[in-house]
């Protein structure tokens, strides 16, 4: 195209875009039409076609990131719910080995083996409880340095 600021047509466009997909634009050519598309008022699938392909990006990725952080928080919440529920149980069981003995068996089968020993099977809960919270714990660290990230993103 010679006069590349006199793209005054829908069609004059659409055979720009046609030629861009083909490979066969100079830079020129593709930095206005760029500037055509950002501010052109017309409509048609091959024009809606190259907004996505030079524009979907920089025009959603203000709610890209929002969705995104809103993901990570939600996963943050979903991670201390969790913790706290595991802390709970956890706090129950061991409440429950404190009150005094009566007709109530404990038992635990480990590896097929049955352990009816009270305080072996509490000790083995709190060593799963001890597991778990280092676990949850790591992950928090990762979900809070990807929360740290997507805020750098944004800035």
């Amino acid at each position: 195209m010679k006069d590349l600021e006199q793209i005054t047509t829908q069609a004059q466009l659409e055979q720009l875009i046609e030629r861009y997909f083909d490979g066969m634009t100079n830079l020129q050519e593709e930095n206005a039409m760029r500037q055509v598309l950002a501010h052109c008022p017309w409509q048609s699938d091959a024009i809606d076609d190259a907004k996505v392909v030079m524009g979907y990006f920089s025009a959603h990725s203000k709610q890209h990131r929002h969705a995104t952080r809103r993901a990570a928080r939600l996963r943050m919440t979903g991670l201390a719910a969790s913790i706290a529920m595991l802390l709970a149980v956890g706090a129950y069981a061991l409440w429950q080995h404190q009150q005094p003995a009566g007709q109530d068996l404990c038992i635990a089968y480990v590896n097929g083996q049955a352990i009816d020993n009270d305080e072996e099977v509490m000790r083995l809960i709190e060593d799963d409880l001890n597991h778990i919270n280092a676990a949850s714990q790591g992950m928090a660290a990762q979900l809070s340095t990807l929360g740290e990230a997507l805020e750098l993103d944004n800035e």
